[in-house]
């Protein structure tokens, strides 16, 4: 769970350090563009609250909120650069998301795996 926190903090100030600094950047657009990453990682910071009263609620939860977010950063990049070049800042951003997202979902699925050996509690 220390990791997912650290993974949620991670999402939380860079995009919190692309939104401040949108000026600084030079692009076009609006700055709330790059709040996407804060919501991934508030997301990820509920499910480690949601783990500590249901363990599987959590970690299925952050394997999800991570898989969404990869999905989201590619689908912006598509949209940003259609996958030519990488040399919008905004675009370097959304990647540094997505590979943070995938490092979780990583994390995440060792999770899974060691939790998928115990047996499920009866009901």
């Amino acid at each position: 769970m220390f990791l997912t926190i650290m993974s949620g903090i991670c999402l939380i100030i860079l995009g919190l350090g692309g939104f401040f600094g949108w000026e600084r950047m030079g692009v076009d657009g609006t700055p709330a563009e790059m709040l996407m990453p804060v919501f991934f990682g508030g997301a990820l910071i509920i499910c480690v609250a949601f783990a500590r009263q249901h363990y599987r609620h959590g970690l299925y939860g952050g394997l999800i909120i991570a898989l969404l977010g990869v999905i989201s950063a590619i689908i912006r990049i598509y949209q940003y650069e259609g996958f030519t070049s990488f040399d919008l800042p905004k675009t370097r951003l959304i990647m540094a998301m997505g590979g943070i997202c995938l490092m979780q979902i990583l994390i995440s699925w060792r999770g899974v795996q060691q939790d998928k050996d115990q047996t499920a509690p009866p009901i």
